[in-house]
C-alpha cells in the first residue's frame, strides 16, 4: 500500500544514508515487536530501574506478585490470592504454583523474601529504600506462602507490594549490586526472556515456559535505541520498527495522516518542574525570588508551543492523581508582580536590564542533561521569559551521568529541568521532607515535615487525602519547585499491532496480549 507523504528534504540531504542503515538493520524476517526509545536503559535489574527506559523494558522480563487490570484494579499475578489482617499490620499471600524462572528453576516464597531483603538493605545501594520504612519482617511458612509484617497499620497495603521479583538463587544469598552481571543479562518470570544485547539493540524472546504461555501472542520483543527523533519517525513509517513509545507533538499530524499507523494517547502521573537549589548561599533560599520566577513564566504558552497537550499544575501531583487539590489554582504570568518581588528581595535592575544586589549579578545556571536536548527550544523560551524580568540564565548541557552527579550528588547547579514519574507506590515524602532521600534541592519547612510525617501515621484514607490536600496548598505557596505541567503522551504504533492497551506508568504491563498481524 502506498504511504502518504515523503521523506523530508532534510533527511534526504543529511540523513538518507543513516535512515537506510537503520532500515537495513531492522527489516526482514519474522520479527518480534520492535519498539524504539531515545536511548538505552541504564539497568536491566528492576531494583535499579531509575529511569523510564529501564522501567519499561523490565516490565517485559519481570513480574510482580500483584498486577493491574485495564481498570487499574489489583489482580493476581505471581500471587493468586491474599488476605489482609484485620489490624492491617500484615498480609499473607498465596503464590502461584508451577511458575518458572527463565532458567527453568521454580519460583518460590524464597524469591519474594530475598527481593524484599535486597530492597531494604543498605548493601544493595538502591536509590529509594521505601520498603525499609514499611516492612518489619517477612515469613515464608511454605514454598508458596509468604506473610509480610508491617511496622505499622497500612491503608491499602496491596499497593506497596507491586514491585518486581528477582531470583534468589541467582545471587546465592549475596546482595545485588548496581553493576552486577545480572544488570546486563537478567532473567525473570515475565512473558519475554532476555536474549542478547548488541550495541543499541536489546532482543527478547517469548518465554515458552511462562505460566500463561498460551496467551502470549508476540514472538518476542526488541528495543532499538534511535537518538534522532526524525529518524524514529521515518523508520516507523517505512516499517523498520513497530512502535515509538513517546511521540513529539510536532509529529502527531504526520501519524494522523498515515493510515498504517495508530496514535495511542495515554495519561500518566508524570509531572514536570524546574528544581531550585535552596542550599546555603543560593539565591533561591529567598522565597520572593522563587515566586518571582514563577510569575515570570507563561506556562500554558510554553507547554502548548513546545510540548503539546497537557495541563498546567499548581503543586506536586498530576491532575490524574486522586491527591491533586483542584481548589489550588496555578499562578498566572504577571511580570509586574515578578519585578516587584525581586525589588523587595534587593535585586535591582542595573546596566543592560540585568538585576544586581551587593555587587552580584542575578545570573542563574540552568543545568540540563544532553539526553533532553530535544527540549532545547523550551529551555531557550524559559531563558527568554526570565530575561524579561532582569535575570540572566546560562544553559549548561552535560552528559547524563555528569548531570546526575552535578545535580543529585554535588548540588552544583542553580536550576534544573526534570520530570518525576509517579506510580502507585510513589510518595512526595522523599522529595520535600527535610530529611527526604530525594530532597536534592535542600528545601526545609517545619510545616511540610509535620504534615508529611502525619500522613505516614494514618490508616484512614479520608484523613490521608485531607492531609495531602493541605500539603498541596502549602507547597504551592512555598514553591520548593517551579511546578510546570503534566502532559498527555502519545505512542505511535503500527496498525498491524492489535489489542494494544498501554498502562499509564508500567507501559508494557499488558504487552503479553498484544499481537502482530502478518505482513501481506
Amino acid at each position: 500500500m502506498k504511504r502518504e507523504g515523503r521523506v523530508s528534504k532534510k533527511l534526504k540531504t543529511w540523513g538518507g544514508l543513516v535512515l537506510c542503515m537503520w532500515m537495513a538493520t531492522l527489516l526482514g524476517g519474522a520479527a518480534p515487536l520492535k519498539y524504539t526509545e531515545d536511548r538505552l536503559p541504564s539497568n536491566l535489574n528492576p531494583l535499579y530501574a531509575d529511569d523510564m527506559y529501564s522501567e519499561r523494558i523490565t516490565e517485559l522480563i519481570f513480574e510482580r506478585m500483584i498486577g493491574w487490570n485495564r481498570d487499574q484494579k489489583p489482580v493476581p499475578m505471581l500471587a493468586t490470592s491474599w488476605t489482609i489482617a484485620p489490624d492491617k499490620k500484615s498480609i499473607t499471600l498465596t503464590l502461584r504454583k508451577k511458575v518458572k524462572w527463565h532458567d527453568g528453576k521454580p519460583f518460590t516464597s524464597k524469591d519474594v523474601a530475598f527481593t524484599i531483603k535486597a530492597m531494604t538493605s543498605r548493601r544493595s545501594q538502591i536509590t529509594d529504600r521505601y520498603l525499609a520504612q514499611i516492612i518489619k519482617a517477612v515469613k515464608t511458612p511454605s514454598a508458596h506462602t509468604v506473610t509480610i509484617v508491617f511496622k505499622k497499620p497500612l491503608n491499602k497495603p496491596v499497593k506497596w507490594l507491586q514491585f518486581k521479583i528477582i531470583p534468589e538463587h541467582r545471587f546465592k544469598g549475596k546482595m545485588p549490586k548496581r553493576t552486577n552481571y545480572f544488570s546486563q543479562k537478567p532473567y525473570g518470570t515475565g512473558p519475554f526472556k532476555f536474549h542478547r544485547w548488541m550495541g543499541k539493540k536489546i532482543k527478547m524472546r517469548r518465554f515458552k515456559g511462562h505460566w500463561r504461555a498460551s496467551k502470549i501472542r508476540l514472538k518476542g520483543a526488541m528495543l532499538q535505541a534511535i537518538p534522532d527523533k526524525n529518524i524514529q519517525v521515518e523508520v516507523l513509517r517505512y516499517g523498520g520498527i513497530h512502535a515509538i513509545v513517546r511521540v513529539r507533538p510536532k509529529d502527531i499530524p504526520v501519524f494522523e495522516r498515515d493510515q498504517n499507523i495508530r496514535l495511542y494517547p495515554y495519561s500518566t502521573n508524570d509531572w514536570w518542574y524546574l528544581g531550585l537549589n535552596q542550599k546555603r548561599g543560593k539565591v533561591f533560599r529567598d522565597k520572593r525570588v522563587r515566586e518571582a520566577f514563577m510569575y515570570a513564566l507563561d506556562r500554558d504558552n510554553l507547554r502548548s508551543a513546545q510540548l503539546g497537550d497537557g495541563q498546567t499544575i499548581s503543586g506536586p501531583f498530576s491532575p490524574n492523581d486522586p491527591l491533586y487539590n483542584f481548589n489550588v489554582m496555578p499562578r498566572g504570568q504577571d511580570r509586574e508582580k515578578a519585578g516587584k518581588l525581586l525589588d523587595q528581595a534587593g535585586w535591582k535592575k542595573g546596566a543592560g536590564g540585568i538585576r544586581r544586589k551587593g555587587g552580584k549579578t542575578l545570573k542563574i545556571r540552568l543545568v540540563l542533561p544532553k539526553s533532553k536536548e530535544s527540549y532545547r527550544a523550551l529551555c531557550l523560551a524559559v531563558q527568554s521569559e526570565l530575561r524579561k524580568i532582569g535575570v540572566k540564565v546560562d544553559l549548561v548541557w552535560k552528559p547524563d551521568a555528569a548531570w546526575k552527579k552535578m545535580v543529585f550528588k554535588r548540588g552544583d547547579f542553580d536550576m534544573t529541568l526534570h520530570i518525576w514519574n509517579f506510580d502507585d507506590l510513589s510518595s512526595i515524602y522523599p522529595l520535600f521532607h527535610s530529611k527526604g532521600s530525594r530532597n536534592y534541592i535542600g528545601f526545609k519547612s517545619k510545616k511540610v515535615d509535620t504534615l508529611l510525617t502525619k500522613a505516614t501515621k494514618t490508616t484512614d484514607p479520608v484523613i490521608y487525602k485531607a492531609i495531602y490536600g493541605k500539603l498541596h496548598k502549602v507547597l504551592h505557596k512555598e514553591l520548593p519547585y517551579l511546578f510546570l505541567w503534566s502532559l498527555t503522551n502519545y505512542s505511535s504504533i503500527s496498525a498491524r499491532v492489535k489489542n494494544v492497551t498501554i498502562h499509564p506508568f508500567n507501559y508494557f504491563h499488558f504487552a503479553y496480549s498484544w499481537y502482530k498481524k502478518a505482513e501481506n
